[in-house]
């Protein structure tokens, strides 16, 4: 026992340093895997806000002609909508959705109406 110059506190010192490694990781998982929850949760969120814009403007556009120019705001539990409408041509209508959710994520999309026809022509998100 004379000998054994101080082995007990290196190994400690590694054991802890490993122990700290896995502790960081788990961490860093739990952490990631949350910010994805609440990203996909916002995703669904925004998509329900979407369909519900695009409900309300076909309605909007179907029940009665819109002037040339009309924006509309609405606000839900969820977040809010913004659409616009704007006349291209005597039968079409181009329509700007923007949908915002609570926790600010936006979403923003425009389609081209033809009244005519009764039907969306042209679709584009970005």
């Amino acid at each position: 026992m004379r000998k054994d110059e101080g082995f007990i506190l290196p190994t400690t010192m590694v054991v802890i340093f490993f122990c700290l490694l896995i502790i960081t990781h788990i961490s860093t998982a739990a952490i990631s895997e949350k910010k994805f929850y609440s990203e996909t949760e916002q995703y669904y969120i925004v998509d329900q806000l979407m369909l519900i814009a695009v409900e309300d403007s076909l309605k909007q556009l179907q029940a009665t002609e819109a002037d040339n120019e009309k924006t509309i705001y609405k606000s839900t539990s969820i977040g809010e909508i913004t659409y616009s409408f704007v006349k291209v041509s005597p039968e079409i209508y181009e329509v700007q959705l923007k949908c915002t959710t609570l926790k600010n994520k936006d979403y923003t999309a425009k389609y081209q109406y033809d009244i005519a026809k009764n039907e969306m022509i042209v679709w584009s998100e970005y």
